[in-house]
């Protein structure tokens, strides 16, 4: 336990949030960030978006995330992971067609993600401003 607190920036609104961390350690749901340590989860002071703060295991980095803004591509990870993996095969054996169905398949899930994201930005927006309730 640190005396302390962190000072770290808000990934969604750029506010400064001190932050106090304690021996507790959140269980860690995401599979991109499989080898870092979930330390503390707690809201914006500004903006009220849910954040994480993420240690590295094994040279002690450390990651400020927006939770909901990240979990927009977890969904979609396991298929990008899979589709990648078909789309170096399809290369590699000068399948042209397959190649492009891949590919093609892969820019509609970036496109699905980068979509997601910009409606999380925008619900954020849309509450900071009082539009939402």
């Amino acid at each position: 336990m640190n005396i302390f607190p962190k000072v770290k920036r808000c990934p969604s609104c750029n506010s400064i949030n001190l932050i106090r961390i304690n021996g507790i350690v959140y269980e860690n749901k995401f599979v991109s960030l499989s080898e870092w340590k979930l330390k503390k989860k707690f809201n914006c002071r500004k903006c009220k978006v849910e954040l994480g703060l993420f240690i590295n295991n094994s040279d002690q980095l450390e990651k400020l995330v927006w939770i909901d803004y990240f979990k927009c591509e977890e969904g979609h990870l396991n298929k990008l992971i899979k589709l990648q993996k078909h789309k170096m095969k399809y290369r590699e054996s000068a399948k042209k067609k397959e190649y492009v169905k891949v590919i093609t398949e892969i820019q509609t899930i970036q496109n699905q993600i980068r979509l997601d994201q910009a409606k999380v930005k925008i619900k954020v927006k849309m509450q900071n401003l009082g539009l939402l309730n």
